[in-house]
């Protein structure tokens, strides 16, 4: 029971909009501060017997309408109940003075009441346009007042002069109240910006710590596996050192010239793993100007470097039409479309009809290229770790291991990213990427 009552009398919160929450909560006191205020005044405040009645008329309609507006504010009505508010408040004091148009009945000043909510709850410019509303009420039921048409007290003090009073009172208060809330706007707009700004800084600082581990991770996967790569090559050459100086004594000439052709593959295979690393590590610092190219021109270029292996595999290539104009470094963009290229090929396994097919799909209102081929495949347990550095799939394999690091690493520099999709071993595999096309 107790949780229904505190939620019942709690504001509503609305994640995302701080402006509806803060509005919501000022509603939600000013309702339930009108509902105990007319309840308080209905039990307490003097009044004559045969004036009973008409109290009730006005007050018990009065706070039937707050709870209605309170379950409007709940449903997230904020504007509407706020409207509603205002206009049953002037409705209110308006019903009140035409029981009494004079300065003697209490709802005479209530129209400050209309401002100070009209203010608070929608603008100060709601707050000026409902306290010439108010003033020009009051003058028209002091005229019929006086003309009549509606009780008045007796007095000897011209209604005019209490209406010239009032008046005083609502404009120099509007205009304080608007000077108030014109202030708490900036203020509050100022905050705003300040916690958005600061908002944002966090999650930039958030996504640099979690991109500076990755980093770190990474960073220590390539110190092992850079020392141990190339470490086989050195133990292989150290080896093969010592059976060169037992080819010499022998006089073993033939194990000698196979002995030193190991050496000299040793050698090869350590200067490209240098030189790929070496390239690695340039990718994000060093950077051609990023021009506006036809994809179709970087197909070309790549498809003209991987001729040779194509044409010895006999692999058919199938190059979309309609290709998009993209935006970035021409020379690693051939890059990335050789090595893909170029894997393709490499594996294609025993395929009797190999085919690659290179081309565009839109994805989520982006342009999203592939590298398809039908070749061996990659199983799903594979799909991240063919990205890493030096991870081969088959270690007896020609190349470094670098290619697809290589791949991705230009790719993220571009702003996109890679992933490859593939049903598993002889189903082939697609290699989809994204980089900036020109607007």
């Amino acid at each position: 029971m107790s949780t229904f009552f505190r939620q019942w009398f709690s504001p509503p919160v609305f994640d995302g909009d701080e402006d509806k929450t803060r509005v919501a909560a000022l509603l939600n006191v000013l309702l339930w501060l009108f509902i105990v205020a007319a309840a308080l005044y209905g039990l307490l405040a003097p009044i004559e017997p045969e004036m009973r009645y008409r109290r009730a008329i006005i007050i018990v309609p009065f706070v039937i309408a707050m709870l209605v507006l309170i379950q409007l504010v709940r449903w997230g009505h904020i504007r509407l109940a706020g409207n509603l508010v205002v206009f049953l408040v002037w409705l209110t004091f308006t019903v009140a003075m035409l029981f009494g148009a004079d300065y003697h009945n209490p709802a005479f000043m209530g129209y400050l009441v209309v401002v100070i909510c009209a203010g608070l709850i929608l603008s100060w410019r709601a707050a000026i346009g409902w306290s010439l509303f108010s003033i020009l009420t009051n003058a028209v039921i002091l005229l019929l007042g006086q003309s009549g048409v509606i009780p008045q007290s007796d007095t000897a003090t011209p209604p005019f002069a209490f209406w010239a009073a009032q008046t005083i009172y609502i404009i120099t208060s509007t205009f304080l109240l608007s000077q108030t809330l014109r202030k708490l706007d900036d203020a509050l707009a100022k905050a705003q910006r300040e916690l958005k700004q600061r908002k944002r800084v966090e999650a930039e600082r958030g996504h640099i710590i979690k991109e500076l581990e990755s980093k770190n991770a990474e960073l220590e996967r390539f110190t092992y596996t850079v020392s141990h790569d190339l470490k086989s090559p050195l133990i292989t050459i150290g080896g093969f050192i010592g059976l060169l100086e037992e080819d010499v004594r022998t006089g073993n000439t033939t194990k000698f010239e196979n002995d030193l052709e190991r050496i000299r593959e040793a050698k090869d295979k350590m200067h490209r793993l240098l030189n790929e690393l070496l390239e690695l590590s340039r990718i994000g610092r060093i950077m051609n100007t990023p021009i506006t190219v036809p994809f179709a021109q970087i197909v070309e270029e790549a498809l003209a470097l991987t001729h040779g292996r194509l044409t010895a595999g006999n692999v058919h290539v199938e190059v979309c039409q309609d290709l998009p104009i993209v935006h970035g470094d021409q020379p690693r963009l051939v890059e990335v479309l050789q090595n893909l290229i170029d894997n393709s090929a490499k594996f294609m396994g025993g395929q009797p009809t190999p085919h690659i097919q290179i081309g565009v799909r839109a994805e989520n209102n982006a342009e999203v290229f592939f590298v398809k081929d039908n070749g061996m495949g990659i199983e799903q347990a594979y799909h991240q770790k063919i990205f890493g550095l030096f991870d081969k799939l088959n270690p007896r394999s020609e190349g470094t291991g670098v290619g697809l690091a290589l791949v991705k690493r230009i790719i993220e520099v571009h702003g996109g990213h890679i992933w490859v999709e593939s049903e598993g071993k002889g189903k082939g595999s697609t290699f989809y990427f994204t980089v900036p096309t020109a607007t």
